[in-house]
């Protein structure tokens, strides 16, 4: 079988610069070798203190709780709790429950599946309180391992790069310590952004090592290619991988003094190009397959950030955005699980969303970003090291820069990739100012104090990410004009108030009373901590359809349930979701449950609305069974088994249709049919 081959470009001697001429450039002094032991015990000693750093720093995430996305994408996601759902795994969108998000991480949801088989354990509150049916350790392990994976990764290409351990080792440390990486670490959910930049580092590295060969399918390259498939199972974002082989291969060129001399070029550019191909072939193949699962490419309109905005608008937020991702690099000081507008700069500094570019911040973003530009161009001509890191940012980027529509406007864990040039221009001008004998000592204490204040940020971020309610309460503290900031916390003291009064009563029946009367204490604090934050959260966005939901169903379930307010709240959230079928159906179903609840029970009303949730979603199992359950209380059981049936035509599987059905011919063989 003939194998592709890349040409071999040959610099001339007279009239173009060598390889060892490029280096030898002022622009590009050469870093002395490291001193010390040899080179193979002096990596693995810096293995073991980033694998040591990372456990010490991160060892108090391990008793966190649930919290944020983690309830959606894996305490109510029931496809990973079960192993036999395996191959349904990579068939499925991500989570099954949410096919409107048009994600597809396959991969993600094995990692949640494998802790959620292994973390189970016997509990007294195992039927009850998901927080207890699993060992959450297991889980968090995972995350900081997976950290570990991509700080390891990111320190052997960094010594593919640039041939110097101090670049590498600086540039892992930082990245390990890195206070943006809490959310990817500490929420569960943000391993998809450490798995996919783990296999995206992992696949340069082998780009890396199999280059030199000339050919396009050794087996370090094949090994390449299969960790890019697995990056992008991971996470989209892993789409820009192409674009930085092409960089990786003209900086490797580039320092070598090819692609230079005219006569060259165009060898550099076939060569560079065959090379890419493969890495096109595996993202032609996840499109497909991405085609085939979820029938699009991208998200549909309706789930985009800027959906009414302008183009100009759009850029001049993300001028203003690129402030923010630039001050969370350098600085991360006040930070926050949601960023809308208003959005902080950096301390005191507040930007609010710009009609245009006349506002002054995204001017400043603006020309951030055009001196950001030039500066990286003229690195790139000089052939200076830090191009690479310069231009890697921007790549890694991209996806998240709303350019393409997308559905959030900034998150910290979007910088986690992207932060991979950060930490590497931190590296290079480490090493560059540490090369200088006068100033060797400066360079040792400002790495010193930049990890240390790094370190005490992410220890004390990871104490935020405790559960919801402590998270939710730091942003209240830091960030006090976030618009979601009091229903977001409402909501968590719900659920804290639902926990608490689950334990408390489950002691009660154990006979235990001390730790009964603690728990039920606990519950009524949370229920009124809840109802005064929905409150003010209504009172600041009178429009917002979650808040009155979250309002309405808290106004049922508390101490005194209020029946009339919640039935009312969750009317007025219905009138705002017009545009919304799948949320104003769902708000139906609600209003429905509420009427089944009064004495007697308002069974006429509870139809009427569960008639315009089927009208809205003919086909819905959690419509159709309510709606047999309600005409079997009111004894039309003919009428309530025509409907369960059709729910089993469409759902076979459904236990509580089921069990109705049940129910219902035994009512039937018994005569008690009483028809209305």
């Amino acid at each position: 079988m003939r194998s592709f081959r890349v040409e071999k470009i040959k610099t001339s001697r007279k009239g173009h610069q060598t390889g060892a001429d490029v280096l030898s450039r002022p622009d590009n002094p050469p870093i002395a070798p490291h001193a010390g032991s040899p080179l193979r015990q002096n990596v693995r000693r810096q293995v073991y203190i980033l694998i040591f750093l990372n456990l010490l720093l991160f060892a108090n995430t391990l008793s966190n709780r649930f919290s944020y996305d983690d309830m959606e994408y894996i305490v109510r996601n029931p496809v990973i709790q079960n192993p036999q759902n395996f191959l349904s795994l990579f068939t499925q969108s991500y989570p099954p429950h949410k096919p409107t998000l048009s994600l597809y991480r396959p991969l993600v949801s094995v990692s949640y599946m494998i802790d959620w088989c292994r973390s189970l354990h016997p509990s007294e509150f195992a039927d009850l309180h998901f927080n207890d049916r699993v060992e959450m350790p297991f889980f968090h392990l995972t995350n900081i391992a997976f950290h570990i994976g991509a700080a390891l990764a990111l320190l052997f290409l960094a010594r593919g790069l640039f041939k110097d351990g101090r670049i590498a080792f600086a540039s892992a440390l930082i990245f390990s310590v890195h206070p943006v990486h809490v959310e990817n670490v500490a929420s569960l959910v943000g391993r998809a952004e450490s798995m996919c930049a783990m296999f995206y580092l992992l696949s340069l590295i082998f780009f890396l090592m199999g280059r030199e060969r000339g050919m396009l399918f050794t087996p370090r390259l094949l090994i390449s290619y299969l960790f890019f498939l697995a990056a992008l199972l991971c996470k989209e974002s892993a789409i820009t991988l192409p674009v930085a082989i092409l960089l990786t291969d003209w900086f490797l060129a580039s320092r070598k003094g090819e692609g230079s001399p005219a006569g060259t070029r165009a060898i550099f550019l076939r060569n560079a190009m065959l090379r890419a191909l493969p890495y096109a072939a595996v993202f032609l193949f996840y499109i497909v397959i991405r085609l085939h699962i979820l029938g699009r490419i991208g998200i549909p309109r309706s789930g985009w950030y800027f959906v009414d905005e302008t183009t100009l608008q759009r850029l001049a937020a993300m001028c203003v955005g690129m402030l923010t991702y630039l001050s969370l690099l350098i600085a991360p000081v006040a930070m926050s699980p949601d960023y809308n507008f208003p959005v902080r700069i950096w301390g005191p500094v507040w930007a609010w969303k710009p009609a245009g570019f006349l506002n002054v911040w995204a001017l400043a973003g603006l020309g951030v970003i055009i001196i950001y530009t030039a500066f990286t161009l003229r690195s790139a001509e000089r052939r200076k090291m830090e191009a690479y890191p310069l231009l890697f940012f921007p790549i890694a980027l991209f996806p998240f820069s709303n350019i393409i529509p997308f559905g959030d406007f900034i998150a910290e864990r979007f910088l986690y990739l992207p932060s991979v040039g950060y930490c590497l221009l931190v590296g290079i001008l480490y090493a560059r100012l540490r090369e200088k004998e006068r100033y060797e000592k400066l360079a040792i204490t400002l790495l010193c104090l930049l990890i240390s204040f790094y370190s005490v940020r992410t220890f004390l971020r990871n104490l935020d990410w405790r559960s919801g309610v402590t998270l939710w309460e730091a942003e209240m503290r830091q960030n006090p004009l976030n618009a979601d900031r009091f229903s977001a916390l409402g909501a968590e003291y719900a659920m804290g108030r639902s926990d608490h009064l689950v334990k408390g009563n489950i002691y009660r029946e154990k006979g235990d009373f001390q730790k009964s009367a603690y728990h039920l204490e606990l519950a009524r604090d949370y229920e009124d901590r809840a109802l005064k934050m929905l409150e003010q959260g209504i009172k600041e966005q009178p429009r917002d359809v979650m808040n009155l939901y979250n309002y309405g169903t808290l106004c049922v379930e508390m101490r005194e349930p209020d029946l009339e307010r919640a039935e009312t709240f969750l009317l007025r959230g219905a009138s705002y979701a017009a545009e919304a079928p799948q949320t104003l159906s769902f708000l139906y179903y609600c209003i429905a449950i509420i009427n089944m609840k009064y004495k007697p029970p308002r069974a006429d009303r509870a139809l009427e609305f569960l008639g315009h949730a089927e009208r809205i979603k003919p086909n819905d199992p959690m419509v159709l069974v309510e709606k047999a359950a309600t005409l079997g209380k009111i004894g039309r059981y003919r009428d309530s088994l025509s409907v369960v049936r059709h729910a089993l035509s469409r759902h076979p599987s459904n236990a509580t249709a089921v069990m109705i059905l049940k129910l219902l011919r035994e009512r039937l063989s018994e005569g008690k049919t009483g028809e209305k």
